[in-house]
């Protein structure tokens, strides 16, 4: 399916003939197609955007620059925005005074190939690929495009799909299949032959120059929400606000009734799981009434996931276990419908951006900062009574980790994956957290930045994203450049959950939600989803694609896929992951051949 706000563009050097030969017959398929419409010619650049909900656009001829998407001015400082004229310069000039959700098509003055810039919130999609006669393809999607568009040989990666099965988290960004460059967000990418990249944003950047007064910080950071979720949301006329009775809603919903956009809302929407451990609508009801919100509310039962559902999201781009469970998409597309509401505002992000997770790292970096005098400090009692730990065993763990000790976490690997994959992805990291070690940063922050990296895997596929756009105003990239400058101990060094924030956002919280002390757990609901649904998954798994590839442990399978594994030892999320991956690779085989240079392992 088109994807909706899509673009594609084809870009060449203009003194090329084969090139414009190539692009003018391509061009013409690409207007006999009628999903796409034309919507910018300039030299060695033609841009299509989608039919249906197109982006919008704005084209500079003086500085040969197209923006696909929606931008902001950023309300930060400045310094340095004046740029440099060439397509690097111009893109971190970008970076430093717009935000948005976004992708520029950026040119050289002198006259050099195309670049292609995402924005660091990777809100917008984007992917290249070259053709034959020096035309490259810069798209939203990689596949139902027209004839001679897509990819030339876009082959079954096997080692990215290990990699992936492995950390989904580390791959967030990536593709699995060759001929195909993903730009990854903050990432600029010259076009043509052999390509070339450019890290043009990064969080260590930010990370690197911390702001250690926490009142200061708080301030800067509730200015920065305000602004970009009033800004994000001024853009539609009418939208729905997922509502689950947790911190990073409510704090959306409290900005919308302070800034008086709450009216742009047309209901919120909590869907409750049926569990008390997972039970959040008293929450959630406290959340709508203090914002004057209609509230919808949706219980989902743990039935049976369907193959058809499956085969269903396996045409996407990459496996997404957003869509495993179909419910939720389905709930949000028919209130879209019944409201006519043109984008879903969430909350999800904030759990990252305020640092929901703590631990070793978090200690590490307030002895960094403090010393000795970090004993005399509550961080150390409060993260320690917050992990259940003592404090020695935390200190233990601190000091391994300052030293650069501490082994990797179990919990980044899939559970179910045979021992070569787990030893051949034992260095795979995000490229966000690999900027991070290499600039120095202390454990914690490069748990924080592990964990912002991690928040792209919301970007894949639904259902949803079909029917209207998605809007993470926590992830907005003013919001992530505040808060990554506010050192850990801060923003996580409390006994209780993301107690900074709760302080910050206090006046837009009812009294229920910021004196919670945790969050409602949906793990018990997936356990049972995959136990009433083992019928179908143990062979779906078992006798899979991924187990015969060597990918999945069928030994671990067998053990997983148990009811009583799921009563007392689950991971439901490595099982959707898993899946996902399986679907995806079952419909992609039907099609692609497997990659020369990484086949099937076996």
């Amino acid at each position: 399916m088109t994807q909706r706000a899509g673009y594609l563009a084809l870009a060449w050097r203009p003194e090329a003939e084969p090139a414009g030969a190539l692009a003018d017959t391509l061009s013409h398929t690409m207007d006999a197609a009628s999903a796409w419409t034309a919507a910018q010619d300039a030299p060695g650049l033609r841009l299509w955007t989608t039919r249906r909900d197109p982006p919008d656009l704005r084209f500079d001829a003086d500085r040969d620059t197209a923006i696909v998407g929606t931008l902001f001015d950023h309300m930060g400082d400045r310094n340095g925005a004046e740029g440099s004229g060439d397509a690097v310069g111009t893109a971190r000039q970008l970076s430093r005074s717009h935000w948005g959700r976004y992708i520029a098509l950026l040119r050289d003055r002198g006259g050099d190939p195309w670049c292609v810039y995402r924005d660091p919130s990777g809100a917008m999609p984007a992917f290249t690929w070259s053709l034959t006669d020096g035309v490259s393809v810069v798209a939203s999607q990689i596949d139902e495009l027209p004839p001679g568009l897509g990819p030339r040989r876009p082959a079954l990666n096997w080692d990215r799909i290990a990699e992936f099965v492995a950390k989904p988290a580390a791959c967030a960004t990536g593709v699995l299949v060759d001929d195909v460059i993903p730009v990854h967000p903050g990432q600029l990418i010259r076009l043509g032959s052999p390509t070339r990249i450019e890290t043009i944003w990064s969080p260590s950047t930010f990370a690197a120059d911390p702001i250690d007064d926490a009142q200061v910080a708080g301030c800067e950071l509730k200015r920065r929400v305000t602004a970009c979720t009033t800004s994000l949301v001024g853009h539609y006329d009418r939208l729905l606000l997922e509502v689950s009775g947790g911190l990073d809603s409510a704090i959306l919903a409290g900005t919308l009734h302070m800034t008086g956009q709450a009216f742009r809302i047309t209901e919120g929407l909590n869907i409750a799981f049926g569990r008390p451990e997972s039970d959040e609508q008293a929450y959630a009801t406290a959340v709508a009434e203090r914002a004057g919100l209609r509230l919808i509310e949706r219980t989902h039962a743990p039935d049976a996931l369907d193959l058809e559902d499956l085969a269903e999201m396996a045409s996407e781009f990459r496996p997404s276990a957003n869509a495993v469970d179909p419910k939720w998409d389905r709930d949000e597309i028919d209130r879209l419908r019944a409201t006519g509401a043109q984008a879903i505002v969430s909350g999800q992000g904030g759990d990252a951006m305020f640092m929901q997770m703590s631990g070793a790292g978090v200690v590490a970096d307030a002895w960094a900062r403090g010393g000795w005098a970090t004993f005399r400090e509550p961080v150390l009692a409060d993260v320690a009574r917050r992990n259940r730990r003592s404090v020695w065993s935390l200190l233990r763990d601190a000091r391994a980790e300052r030293q650069g000790r501490a082994p990797p976490p179990e919990a980044l690997w899939s559970s179910l994956i045979t021992r070569e994959v787990r030893d051949a992805t034992l260095d795979l990291k995000p490229r966000w957290l690999e900027d991070a070690e290499a600039a120095g940063l202390p454990p914690g922050k490069q748990l924080h930045v592990h964990a912002l990296g991690r928040f792209f895997l919301n970007e894949g596929p639904s259902r949803r994203r079909r029917e209207a756009d998605i809007l993470y105003p926590l992830f907005a990239q003013p919001v992530v450049e505040q808060a990554l400058r506010i050192p850990t101990p801060i923003l996580a060094g409390a006994n209780y959950d993301r107690a900074y924030a709760r302080d910050v956002f206090a006046d837009r919280l009812p009294d229920i939600v910021r004196a919670r002390r945790a969050k409602g757990l949906v793990t018990v609901y997936f356990a049972r989803l995959i136990a009433n649904s083992l019928p179908v998954l143990r062979p779906f798994l078992v006798d899979g694609c991924l187990a015969e590839a060597r990918i999945l442990d069928r030994a671990k399978l067998e053990q997983a896929l148990t009811v009583e594994h799921l009563i007392w030892a689950a991971k439901p999320s490595d099982i959707l992951w898993a899946v996902a991956a399986e679907a995806w690779v079952r419909h992609r085989q039907s099609r692609v051949p497997d990659s020369a240079s990484a086949p099937r392992h076996r």
